[in-house]
């Protein structure tokens, strides 16, 4: 095995929910962290259903690594369920996603308690730059 083959067979599995409602970029980050390696990825459509799932999943026994969650949804939007997420004393990292990536759009998703912000759509150089900052790659 070589060094490379038996550092990614020690590393442990990354816990990632994506939160997105549009199919198209659900693919899109499957792809990528499928692609990633070691990535456990579970899904929510909306803020709601992804507040529900860090509750249900033991949030505070760190259920995620991290939390991608894109702005605009049905039901209920990102900054919504971060702030929702973080008044459960969730400590994992929220990384918020959106195409909108005005100063205010990022200083509203960092407000409601998002660590990071990225603008869509999703690429392998930003996911990795994700990954890192976090000490998850």
């Amino acid at each position: 095995m070589t060094g490379a083959a038996a550092a990614a067979a020690e590393r442990r599995a990354i816990r990632v929910l994506l939160v997105e409602d549009e199919e198209i970029h659900r693919v899109l980050a499957r792809a990528l962290l499928r692609a990633a390696g070691g990535v456990v990825l579970d899904e929510a459509e909306n803020g709601a259903e992804a507040v529900r799932r860090v509750r249900e999943g033991g949030a505070g026994a760190g259920a995620y690594d991290l939390i991608l969650t894109d702005r605009q949804m049905p039901v209920m939007d990102g900054h919504e369920a971060t702030r929702q997420i973080r008044a459960l004393g969730v400590t994992t990292p929220i990384v918020g996603l959106s195409s909108d990536s005005l100063a205010a759009d990022v200083d509203a998703f960092i407000k409601a308690g998002a660590d990071d912000f990225t603008p869509k759509p999703l690429s392998k150089e930003k996911l990795n730059r994700i990954l890192a900052k976090f000490n998850l790659a």
